[in-house]
């Protein structure tokens, strides 16, 4: 039995040596710097842009105050959720990310199998993820036409669209990587001026505005739910979608010079900005909002509601075009970045055994993972073509997005709150919240379950196949894939983040994940 356990243990170090020595030899060069972090979190996170490309969702639930009020409620949580996610990559910055923080969190017996899904909770949210945003440039684009012009809609026009956006995305993240950085400060430039052109040419041309009454306390609800709280809840997607990724930054970690700080400053100030910049943005565009009866029942109501806004505001389709381009810019190169970042976290995935270690080779010319971004390419292509017979159901796929996001996030907040503060000795990193951590992890744990619980709920009452809201269904397969694959895969070959662990202990050298 002793001969048995020391052969296994003998197997298992052998395959730590031999993925320790890929890791080594897979480092990519500092290519990236500050700027390119911050760039990629705004633009990942929509901002103003990602509230006004989901809006009709918060105006079903809640209306004007629920609107605004529901943005305060959403940035509070999302800060203090930020700030743990921060004190993790301040200690642990990795292109793993979530995972890597798992395994460090994690008890010992527990860190492979819960960094396990916790990565591919990671890997769908930021795949998904990308694929929306092709999806909002799509019908973003066709709305655009569709007001200009007596153009229809059609679902295969969107897939055209949809697939033209994903042959740039990975163009780009292995022929041009370096892009990605100007890419990111054009970005924040267009992020910038585009809201104040907004905020300006809306409540400047719109003449028929609502008084403070209407914006701050009428609420509207059009779910159909009995519970105003619930509708209001459910309503929360709006503000939620404007943060939408808070992690797509630190999955560049390895090509960012002491990433430890970087990485770290980045996240919070893309959740403190966001908080504070798009609140008055809001409250100008309730305010000039007119009657969300009529902008939702518009022909373009439900696919870009911003544009219907801006057209009955102000009278001219040229500028709401204008206006919500910028929108769909910011989304276009999102997709970049979300894109890179799935692929980014398969990498780190394969250095670790989680899949073949070729995945995990760079391009000696290239220094990208090649093989990492195409493989997301064919199941890409069948979600896509779900849209063109099934809209229901491509959304339903959608909405499972920032459940997997938050889900990804809760993950390792839960264990060093009520694991990994007690019962390991956790040096600090750089950026680190001192005596209330605790209390902000308690926060963030709480406001990241009450997110995934009704981001789950069906928007509308009654529910039906055709409202159904279908995020369970993504959750669940990404849960049935980790599972099978676990246990076919991964149990043999897989061995937890290894990058800042020795392979004794998980969890004892957290020391290695300070950058030098």
């Amino acid at each position: 039995m002793a001969a048995m356990e020391l052969e296994k243990n003998d197997e298992t170090l052998k395959k730590m040596s031999s993925i320790v020595e890929v890791t080594n030899e897979a480092k990519p060069k500092k290519r990236f710097n500050f700027w390119t972090a911050f760039g990629i979190s705004i633009c990942t996170s929509g901002s103003w842009e990602g509230w006004i490309a989901s809006i009709a969702q918060g105006i079903v639930g809640g209306g004007p105050a629920g609107l605004v009020w529901g943005w305060v409620f959403v940035s509070l949580g999302v800060v203090v959720l930020a700030a743990s996610l921060a004190e993790f990559a301040s200690v642990w910055p990795s292109a793993g990310g979530q995972y890597v923080w798992a395994t460090n969190l994690a008890p010992k017996k527990y860190a492979r199998v819960v960094s396990w899904f916790t990565a591919w909770l990671t890997i769908a949210g930021l795949w998904l993820g990308a694929l929306s945003c092709g999806m909002g440039v799509a019908v973003q684009i066709q709305s655009y036409v569709a007001s200009a012009s007596d153009y229809t809609p059609k679902t295969w026009h969107a897939f055209l669209i949809n697939l033209a956006c994903m042959v740039c995305w990975i163009v780009v993240n292995i022929f041009f990587v370096k892009a990605l950085h100007w890419m990111n400060e054009l970005v924040l430039v267009i992020h910038v001026i585009g809201y104040f052109l907004t905020i300006g040419l809306l409540t400047g041309l719109t003449k028929d505005k609502h008084d403070a009454t209407y914006v701050f306390t009428n609420s509207e609800k059009y779910t159909g739910w009995d519970s105003d709280f619930v509708s209001w809840s459910v309503g929360l997607l709006s503000a939620l979608y404007a943060y939408f990724s808070l992690d797509a930054a630190v999955h560049y970690s390895d090509e960012i010079p002491k990433a430890n700080v970087v990485v770290p400053r980045a996240v919070m100030l893309q959740a403190v900005c966001s908080a504070v910049s798009t609140f008055p943005f809001i409250i100008a565009v309730v305010f000039c909002i007119g009657d969300t009866a009529q902008v939702l029942a518009s022909p373009i109501g439900l696919m870009s509601p911003f544009t219907q806004i801006v057209i009955n505001g102000t009278g001219k389709v040229g500028i709401s075009i204008f206006l919500n381009a910028v929108s769909t810019s910011v989304a276009f190169a999102a997709g970049f970045d979300l894109w890179a970042a799935a692929a980014r976290s398969l990498w780190s995935m394969s250095r670790d055994g989680g899949l073949p270690q070729r995945f995990g080779k760079l391009h000696p010319k290239w220094d990208v993972p090649i093989l990492a971004n195409l493989i997301l390419v064919p199941p890409s292509i069948v979600i896509y073509m779900i849209y063109i017979w099934n809209t229901t159901a491509f959304y339903g796929i959608m909405a499972g997005v920032l459940v997997a996001f938050q889900l990804s996030y809760v993950i390792p907040v839960g264990l060093c709150l009520f694991y990994a503060r007690w019962n390991l000795t956790l040096v600090k990193g750089p950026f680190n919240m001192g005596r209330i951590g605790w209390a902000v992890n308690a926060l963030a744990f709480l406001f990241g379950c009450f997110m995934i619980i009704f981001m789950s709920f069906p928007v509308y009452y009654p529910v039906t196949a055709q409202n159904m809201n279908y995020t369970c269904v993504i959750i669940g397969a990404v849960i049935i894939f980790s599972t099978v694959a676990w246990f076919f895969y991964a149990k043999k070959n897989y061995l937890g983040a290894t990058e800042f662990i020795p392979a004794e202990h998980p969890s004892t050298h957290i020391e290695a994940g300070k950058a030098e």
